[in-house]
């Protein structure tokens, strides 16, 4: 199909096109060629700070907008850290408040780990305004350190969800732990046991899944195991599967059965957790006899369910 004649023009007259336009995502949207001629990081730059930095009259455009950008292929972990220091960088705080009005200034962002950043009602970032749906692309494996660490920060600066009403996309993100799980991934799983934001929470079905299929990563198993409590999502930790699979594997001599059957029996009795408990003898000598990363325990703080409540506030 031949060039209409807007898509014919200049680059240097379709961008004050685009700018005048009020950064109509729809003509993007309506034409790829029109999209792929005003690709640029100047082009970028200049619609997320339209569209991030500011609140507009009518949201729902806004959002739509904002949908768009997050899920567009240039929107990378990369040009977002590069966009987020240049246009933040001169205020010095990622609030966006002039100089002299920020109290609590959280700059240079933690890039790292965004839950470093101590934020609150009365501080909250820019970003805490964006209401938009969290891209496909960040919802499944494979679990790269650049995917996690993007997915982290939106999630602990702004108000992103999965859409609820897309069936196929909530079983993206199930999928997702599931590929997470696969790969040993405790950030990933984290992320999305914590977040119920990004869909269903866990049940005894996942745990199941990390126990069974997984490998049985104790860091993992522990973390879903939290957090499935924490939801409320199982009423009855009685599971003659893993009942088996517990016995199985202490035959076997692999002291990670002995220790699910320990966790599982606590949870059973409603003892569970038991605040600074020593590990039993078959945990003791799984972290010493084996530096397989699976095979080692790890239970972090997360501050996730604190600020998710003042976000869903806005």
């Amino acid at each position: 199909m031949p060039s209409s004649g807007i898509e014919s023009l200049p680059v240097e007259l379709l961008q004050p096109i685009f700018f005048t336009s009020g950064y109509n995502i729809a003509l993007l949207q309506a034409s790829p060629r029109l999209a792929a001629r005003l690709s640029s990081d100047y082009v970028y730059d200049a619609t997320c700070k339209y569209y991030l930095m500011t609140t507009m009259l009518d949201r729902t455009v806004q959002t739509s907008a904002q949908t768009y950008i997050f899920a567009s292929k240039w929107m990378t972990w990369g040009f977002f850290r590069s966009w987020i220091t240049k246009t933040y960088a001169p205020i010095g705080c990622l609030c966006g408040r002039t100089e002299g009005s920020c109290f609590d200034a959280q700059w240079p962002p933690d890039f790292e780990d965004a839950t470093n950043m101590v934020f609150s009602r009365s501080h909250l970032p820019q970003f805490a305004f964006i209401k938009a749906r969290l891209p496909r692309k960040l919802l499944f494996g494979p679990w790269t350190p650049d995917k996690v660490k993007f997915l982290r920060f939106l999630l602990w600066t702004t108000s992103m969800t999965v859409d609820w009403n897309d069936t196929e996309i909530l079983q993206v993100a199930v999928e997702g732990r599931r590929q997470a799980m696969r790969e040993h991934n405790l950030d990933a799983v984290e992320l999305l046991n914590h977040n119920r934001r990004l869909g269903k929470g866990a049940d005894l079905s996942t745990i199941r899944f990390a126990v069974m299929e997984c490998g049985c990563d104790r860091s993992i198993v522990y973390d879903t195991i939290s957090m499935a409590r924490y939801w409320g999502n199982v009423t009855s930790w009685e599971s003659a599967e893993l009942d088996r699979w517990c016995e199985e594997r202490i035959l076997m001599g692999d002291p990670k059965g002995l220790w699910l059957q320990t966790e599982l029996s606590l949870l059973q009795s409603n003892d569970w957790p038991v605040e600074e408990r020593e590990e039993n003898s078959a945990s003791k000598e799984l972290g010493e006899s084996n530096k397989e990363p699976q095979d080692r325990l790890i239970r972090r703080q997360h501050k996730w369910n604190q600020v998710s409540r003042v976000i869903f506030l806005l």
